[in-house]
């Protein structure tokens, strides 16, 4: 009964089952923003070729020792308006500040910097950009025992249960072909960055109102989890009706900010190994090929449902997590310490997701090896080999810095 079902595994999907699960796990929103503005589409595929090669200028610049913090939120934020909006005019508005920011000798804000509100995103326009920067600064903070100076004063928006329930409903369902605005994306970022402030798993001095907790639990587990597939996603208006999505990202960042204390396991379980032929976020595949940032996503997700797991399923999970550590350390590992881009868009993240993912697999750390008793005697080098090439670059984000504390603990 195992070798079959094994050999069902590893047997090619058919074209007609591959599409039967892109449609029960995701939803495509080209058509819409079709619908939302026929000219969409050559439109916005001018501002991603300049966005483009502004990317590659900044990563030029800062492989150069260039501290970019003011010109890496810019970059983030119009990257995202110009995957996730047909909004034009501000599109162009941050693409226009960032090519102009790069022509100067350098940034006007450094990376520790809290703005006015007590956010340390003052580049950035988006309020849920401001709350992810913040998170990610906070994150660097812990490994130094350093709290901010200021009060988060922008968190002041969602500090009371109906406002924090109406803000997290608002960006849950999105009607692009009405709106030309897709909320899945401000949606994962926001919700679960805004779980583990209000959790408390990040240091910080803001007072948060004490029902906040049991509000943002309650919306995870009755609101926006999906018990058909255990998964969290957005949700989209269709000329059928709503769709409910199985987002990876959603998902692993929710099981992880919770540590595991969510719900439907067999059901995530079986999403996650029934998705991994398929494209990113309703699968594990960036361009039909693997993702040192999508598979720490999954990796994570096998780890907290290890208990549970069948001895098929821990197989094929173990298979997987083999092809993952090879795709890392033989095809995106550069022979300097650094790594590939990938999907990336910053130099920062080209580091922080190789490296948490070899992490999480136990390759850094012994503790973590819940998938396999061997032993990695090579991987302490390489620790100190890539913690090298980011000081020698001068990196000074949370990215990286995060990257390097989890190298410089390696046992």
């Amino acid at each position: 009964m195992l070798l079959a079902a094994l050999v069902l595994f590893q047997t090619p999907l058919s074209s007609a089952e591959r599409e039967a699960r892109k449609e029960r796990f995701g939803y495509s929103v080209a058509v819409d923003f079709q619908r939302f503005d026929p000219l969409y589409k050559a439109r916005i595929n001018v501002y991603k070729e300049k966005l483009e090669r502004l990317q590659a200028d900044l990563s030029r610049q800062v492989r150069r020792g260039r501290k970019s913090a003011c010109s890496r939120q810019l970059l983030l934020e119009a990257h995202w308006l110009t995957h996730y909006t047909a909004d034009y005019p501000r599109i162009e508005k941050l693409i226009g500040r960032l090519e102009a920011m790069l022509k100067l000798p350098k940034d006007p804000h450094t990376e520790k910097e809290q703005d006015a509100d007590g956010s340390f995103g003052g580049c950035h326009e988006s309020w849920f950009y401001k709350v992810d920067r913040t998170c990610d600064r906070l994150v660097a903070m812990q490994f130094v025992d350093d709290k901010p100076k200021r009060r988060l004063a922008f968190l002041d928006r969602i500090n009371d249960p109906g406002r924090l329930r109406s803000y997290l409903n608002s960006v849950l369902i999105s009607n692009v072909a009405k709106t030309g605005m897709d909320h899945r994306f401000e949606l994962n970022l926001t919700a679960t960055n805004l779980l583990r402030l209000i959790n408390g798993h990040l240091p910080n001095n803001y007072a948060f109102d004490q029902r906040l907790k049991k509000t943002m639990d309650d919306w995870l587990k009755n609101v926006w989890q999906d018990p058909k597939t255990g998964f969290y996603g957005g949700w989209f208006v269709t000329p059928q009706g709503l769709r409910k999505t199985a987002d990876l990202s959603c998902t692993f960042h929710v099981a992880d900010y919770m540590e595991g204390k969510i719900g439907h396991w067999p059901e995530i379980i079986r999403t996650t190994l029934a998705m991994k032929d398929l494209e990113y976020p309703f699968g594990w595949l960036q361009e039909g090929k693997l993702s040192n940032h999508h598979d720490f996503d999954v990796v994570t997700l096998f780890r907290y449902g290890w208990p549970i797991m069948t001895l098929a399923q821990k197989k094929e999970a173990i298979s997987a997590i083999r092809r993952m550590k090879d795709h890392c350390l033989k095809e995106t590992l550069r022979p300097d310490g650094s790594f590939n881009m990938e999907d990336e868009s910053t130099v920062g993240g080209s580091y922080v997701f190789p490296v948490q993912f070899l992490s999480e697999i136990g390759y850094f750390h012994r503790e973590a090896r819940f998938w396999t008793k061997e032993s990695f005697p090579e991987a302490h080098a390489l620790a100190a080999k890539i913690a090298a090439r980011i000081e020698a670059t001068g990196l000074d984000d949370p990215e990286s810095q995060t990257a390097l504390w989890l190298l410089k603990s390696a046992d």
